[in-house]
Order: structure tokens, then C-alpha cells, then sequence
């Protein structure tokens, strides 16, 4: 600890990270740095056993050591900085462990990185970002989840662009994924990988945070404001992010604030003083965790350059116990027509005659149902309400034809909106309607029961749910009625009837539904709740019973559920949509977890990641081709590079089936 570092007017009490003791405390400048740069950032390298920094000036980026010696240099004027590593690149089949700067290079005020390879001690240039329409305030590298590396351009006008740089392959490469609303007046910017988090600086008011990823939810959550309204004295130059924590610089007063972070949770620690300096704008910081202690570079353009040493502990962090793993999407569906809200749940068609014709339904709960192609493409719509679940089931009798259907849940009037299927050609055609006695509508899924009757038919369920926690299990039925054309001829019109078999109940709102036809049994979901399971035959009664609760592993709400029927085995797969992640588990007693699994961002097809999941929706069907092991499809709720209305992703099951070693 720094012996003179102390608070003013009060002997100083060592307690934990700083000082708990006082409001404010003076660290003592261990050195001013012995070369002089317009921008310095300490690298968390070493060369000889001295410490490295990346520099900016005199047109040129250097890397140097602790005594300024120059290791290697970039002729290239450049502003701003901000940099990751280790960093995989590859290139001509190489792939290497490197360190990525971000810069805007200048004059053209063009984002950009340059690479720096310590082994050899090579430093260049590695990509250029298109020019944005506007001036550049900051920039921030974000390596949230660690798969790839994206940057953040800061306007000061409220928003920032977001772009990819280097994808999971290793590959640089520039592709805008997204703009960003970001607070007005920002003047920095700073990302915390571990935490997801993305800081932003608001000149005048103070500090923001909101999240990093290009999946992350809109909306914004305040670290620290100005006084009277939080503890800041000033206002916010510059951000660095140290693990756990995150240093703000308060030029005007001279001063750092220093916070410990977990999660939404941000604790303002004492604010250090730096009274050596004039008007400390610009600080980088590296975390040395042999030393416990974070180095931060204080930039002053009057005073030049100065290193601070700050005692810095980390918490240990405890490995998840059901680690996420990430898979890629095959296809993505053409978007929606406008954006917000709209794309809810798919079903599957499988076209049993020739399966790589199969289709994906999905409903668009601001207008109808849309049908795709195995290649995303869309091939039908109806625009017959707000229609939000949707399922399907094969060989029902319609009059003297045997038909597949579609059923979906209308919210517009609460009822059952019905389509019929041509086993042959997959064309679909809206069928009629069946009232309920709902209020709110929502979930849905279809039951055929394996019992046959005299005539060899399976009695098929409709199971709809309400907001209000309500299932009901509603039998399907057509009945023909005579409908006289002419004095020549007549034609049979058929209607579906529903008829009232059971209602039970959940407490809260559901919505994830499924029904396993073969084990007679079906899984529902209470968003905020748990996933419980009741038999699917009208007589099992009325009670539910809990397969899993909400909470670290099936992180609510609850959504989409499917069933996966496997050779050998068969799997749950839901939707966890608090974490963005789908939960895989038997399906059979007592339910067993057999992993977890995100759907990646795939630059290389353009497709992006999956978050915000509503429906889902698996089979395990030979569809041919990239699914000749069945497919899972799910609603994609905030779509992205480019950023679009909300579409559906179809993912091979053989890459799940891989990723967790699952049984065919």
C-alpha cells in the first residue's frame, strides 16, 4: 500500500479496496512516465520483465517499454484507443494470440485496428471501418462472451454504431451490426467483458451502463450521477474498465471515482485525488493480478503523462455449474414487415412424401401466419388476426379427405384459427375458426391422442391457455353441412366444432406448451415460475406437476418448448429467455439436464445470434440435407447485422446433438 497516500484531515484507515474511512483520498503519483505521447495505455505485456505501452504521437503508434524504449512502431497518425488481448487471428490458414488496438486513424478520421504480435514484435495495421456520418467522440472495444471482437463508435448526438471486427474464426472483417441509443452528450465510453456491460459517459449528468453484446435488451441503467442527485463531483471525461470495477476521470476536479461492479449493481468506492495533475482527461488502466493492483495511465495534456498504482482484489468467480454452449444457426427466414414485436412461435410441417419440401409456420401476432420454405424463403401468409402460437398434426379427417393441420391461437376474438394442409403439396388454406370462452388467449399446442376408436381415428386436442393461468383442453371436431348451389348440384361445406373435455390451471401467466403424443403427456410453462408437466389424456386429472423452477438454469421467463424424438432417446428442449439460451433435458422421468446451448452469431453466412426467445419449435424428422437429423427453429427477438424485423433461425440438431454429446 502507497504510505502516503491519506485523507484529508483524518488519518486514514486501511479497509478493503481503498480507503472506507473518508470521502476522498490523495494517491500519490508513483511517477510520471519517462517518454512523452499524446495517448498512452498500459498493455498488460511484458518485455525484458518491464512493463509495455501503447502509445500515440508524432504520427506514429508505438509500442514501448517502461523505460520508453521503442519496440516497435506504426507509421500512422492516429486518435483514441482502446485494445484486447489476447485476440485470435487468423490468416493463410495461420491462426495466432495477439494484441488488438482500436484507433481512429487520421486524417481521415477513419475507425480501425492495428494488430501487435509480441513474439515477433511486429505492430500493423490489421482493418479500417467504413467512415461513419459522423464525428467520432470515442470508440470502445467489446469482447462480451468472448466469441468475437466488436467496436463501438460514440456520437455525442445519442447513439453509437456498433460493428463486428473479428469474428469466432478469427477472421477481421467489418459488419455493421447494429445503432445503438445511447445517452446524449456522451463523451466515453467503456466495455466490461465479463459483465456484459457497456459504460457510457454523459457530459453533465454522469454515468449510464446498459448492455454490451449486439443481442443485449434496449434500455439503460444509472452507475453514478452528479451531485445533488449521486456522488459525482463533476462531470465525466474518461472511463476504464478494470475487472470488477470501472475508474472514472473528473477532470475539472482533479479527482478518479472508482466503483465495484457486479452485475446492475455498482458501489461507489472513495474518490481518489490527483492533485499533481492539471486536467486529467483521459485514463487507461490494466489490471496486474500477481501484483493485486491496477496501473492507470493519467493523459494530461499540460502536465503530460503520469501512472497511478491502485490496490485492486478481485473476487474469485465460481465456474458456472451448467456451462453454455454456443452453436450457429443454418437458415434464417425472411424478416417481418415492420419492426417491434410481432414474430412469436413456429411449427414444423414435415412433408412426409418428399421432406425437403417441409415447411416452418410462424406466427406474426400483429397480423397472421407466415409459411417458409426449408430455405427461409417465404412462401404463404394470412392475414386472418393477431395470431400468437401455432401447431400442427397430420391425418385428420376433413369430410371424405384426410388432411394435415395448423392451429393457432387469435387473440383478436379469442378463438381457434384453423388452416388445413395438403399432405401432398404443403399448400395451406385457411379452414374456419373454433370460439372459446377465454378472456386473454395466449399459449397453445395440439394433442393427438395414440388411442384409436372404432374407426381407427385419433382424437385430437386443442389445449389453448390463458393469461390468466387457465389451460383448456378442447376436442376437435368437423361436422358436414349441405350447402345447395344450384338445382343441379350441391357441395358438402365442412365446420369445425370444439368441445370442452378438462380445464387446470397455473397461478401465473403461461405460454410454452407441448405435447409428447407417444408418452401421452404434456410439458407447459409458467413464465415466471416453472416448467410443469400434467398426461395429456383428458382424464389425468387436474394437477401439475414441477419439473423445473425458474432461477440460474432456466432463467425466466420461461417460453417455447418442444420435443425432440430421438431414436434412443427423446429431449426437452425450452426457451430460457432471461439468458438467451435453450435448456435440454430428457423428456422422460425424472427429467434429467442434458445441457445448455446459445445460438451464436455466424459471420460468415450473415446470420446473427438468437436472443429474446418466444417460440420454439424441434423435430426429428429427416428433413434432408444440413437436417437430415431433424432441425430446431425458434423466434429470434432482436435481429441484427444487419438490424431488421424479427424473423425465425433454423438450426441443424446434429450440431446440438454434437455440442452436448447427446444420444440420436
Amino acid at each position: 500500500m502507497n504510505k502516503n497516500v491519506f485523507c484529508r484531515g483524518a488519518a486514514a484507515v486501511s479497509l478493503g479496496l481503498l480507503f472506507t474511512a473518508c470521502a476522498s483520498v490523495q494517491a500519490e503519483v508513483i511517477k510520471p512516465l519517462a517518454f512523452a505521447a499524446e495517448l498512452v495505455a498500459p498493455l498488460p505485456l511484458q518485455k525484458n520483465q518491464q512493463p509495455g505501452y501503447l502509445t500515440l504521437g508524432d504520427q506514429q503508434i508505438h509500442w514501448r517499454d517502461d523505460k520508453g524504449a521503442l519496440l516497435a512502431q506504426l507509421n500512422q497518425s492516429a486518435e483514441l484507443l482502446d485494445w484486447r488481448y489476447p485476440v485470435t487471428i487468423t490468416a493463410r490458414g495461420k491462426s495466432e494470440s495477439v494484441l488488438i488496438a482500436a484507433t481512429v486513424f487520421l486524417p481521415e478520421q477513419q475507425p480501425g485496428l492495428v494488430m501487435l504480435n509480441t513474439a515477433s514484435g511486429e505492430l500493423r495495421e490489421l482493418l479500417r471501418v467504413p467512415i461513419p456520418g459522423f464525428k467520432i467522440e470515442n470508440i470502445c472495444l467489446s469482447h462480451a462472451g468472448g466469441e468475437h471482437l466488436s467496436l463501438y463508435l460514440i456520437d455525442e448526438r445519442g447513439s453509437a454504431e456498433h460493428w463486428l471486427v473479428v469474428d469466432a474464426q478469427g477472421k477481421a472483417d467489418a459488419k455493421l451490426l447494429r445503432r445503438v441509443p445511447i445517452a446524449p452528450n456522451s463523451k466515453a465510453c467503456a466495455v466490461d467483458d465479463a459483465q456484459d456491460l457497456l459504460f457510457i459517459a454523459e457530459e453533465g449528468v454522469g454515468i449510464w451502463a446498459q448492455g454490451a453484446s449486439e443481442e443485449s435488451s434496449p434500455g439503460r441503467v444509472v452507475v453514478d450521477m452528479q451531485q445533488p442527485f449521486g456522488k459525482l463531483s463533476g462531470s465525466v471525461e474518461s472511463l476504464a474498465v478494470i475487472p470488477q470495477g470501472l475508474v472514472a476521470a473528473i477532470a475539472e476536479q482533479k479527482q478518479l471515482a472508482v466503483y465495484k461492479t457486479a452485475g446492475a449493481q455498482f458501489s461507489a468506492q472513495p474518490l481518489v485525488d490527483l492533485p499533481q495533475t492539471d486536467e486529467p482527461e483521459v485514463i487507461k488502466a490494466v489490471y496486474h493480478a500477481d501484483k493485486k493492483m491496477v496501473a492507470v495511465a493519467v493523459n494530461d495534456e499540460k502536465t503530460g503523462n503520469h501512472l497511478l498504482q491502485l490496490p485492486w482484489s478481485v473476487a474469485a468467480q465460481k465456474s458456472p455449474a451448467h456451462p453454455i454452449v454456443s452453436v450457429t444457426a443454418d437458415v434464417q427466414t425472411e424478416p417481418m414487415l415492420r419492426f417491434g414485436d410481432a414474430a412469436d412461435d413456429p411449427a414444423i410441417w414435415v412433408n412426409k412424401k418428399r421432406p425437403h419440401k417441409s415447411l416452418v409456420l410462424g406466427t406474426n401476432k400483429q397480423q397472421g401466419l407466415f409459411v417458409y420454405d426449408l430455405q427461409g424463403r417465404e412462401v404463404q401468409h394470412f392475414n386472418t388476426g393477431r395470431l400468437n402460437n401455432v401447431d400442427v398434426r397430420y391425418g385428420v379427417r376433413l369430410g371424405k379427405k384426410i388432411v394435415d393441420i395448423a392451429v393457432a391461437t387469435n387473440r383478436d376474438d379469442n378463438s381457434l384459427s384453423i388452416y388445413t394442409i395438403d399432405p401432398r403439396s404443403g399448400k395451406l388454406t385457411f379452414s374456419g375458426s373454433v370460439a372459446t370462452d377465454m378472456k386473454e388467449i395466449y399459449g397453445f399446442c395440439l394433442y393427438q391422442s395414440p388411442v384409436k376408436n372404432a374407426q381407427g381415428e385419433a382424437a385430437l386436442y386443442a389445449i389453448p391457455n390463458d393469461k390468466s393461468g387457465e389451460f383448456q383442453q378442447i376436442q376437435l371436431r368437423t361436422t358436414q353441412d349441405v350447402v345447395q348451389k344450384n338445382t343441379v348440384s350441391q357441395t358438402n361445406k365442412v365446420q369445425w366444432q370444439g368441445e370442452l373435455k378438462r380445464r387446470f390451471f397455473v397461478e401465473s401467466q403461461p405460454e410454452g406448451c407441448v405435447a409428447d403424443d407417444n408418452n401421452q403427456r404434456l410439458f407447459v410453462g409458467e413464465e415466471d415460475v416453472a416448467l410443469w408437466t400434467i398426461g395429456a389424456e383428458p382424464d389425468a386429472g387436474t394437477s401439475v406437476e414441477k419439473i423445473l423452477g425458474a432461477g440460474d438454469l432456466l432463467v425466466a421467463d420461461i417460453e417455447g418448448i418442444g420435443v425432440y424424438a430421438g431414436k434412443t432417446e427423446s429431449y426437452l428442449v425450452v426457451s430460457s429467455q432471461g439468458n438467451n439460451s435453450f435448456v435440454v433435458m430428457d423428456a422422460t422421468a425424472p427429467y434429467s439436464l442434458r445441457g445448455i446451448v446459445r445460438i451464436a452469431l455466424d459471420a460468415g453466412k450473415n446470420i446473427d445470434g438468437v436472443s429474446e426467445t418466444d417460440g420454439l419449435e424441434v423435430t426429428s424428422s429427416n428433413l434432408g440435407g444440413l437436417f437430415a437429423e431433424g432441425m430446431l427453429v425458434v423466434q429470434d427477438g432482436h435481429k441484427v447485422m444487419p438490424e431488421a424485423p424479427q424473423n425465425f433461425k433454423y438450426v441443424s440438431w446434429e450440431k446440438i446433438r454434437r455440442a452436448l454429446n447427446l444420444a440420436p
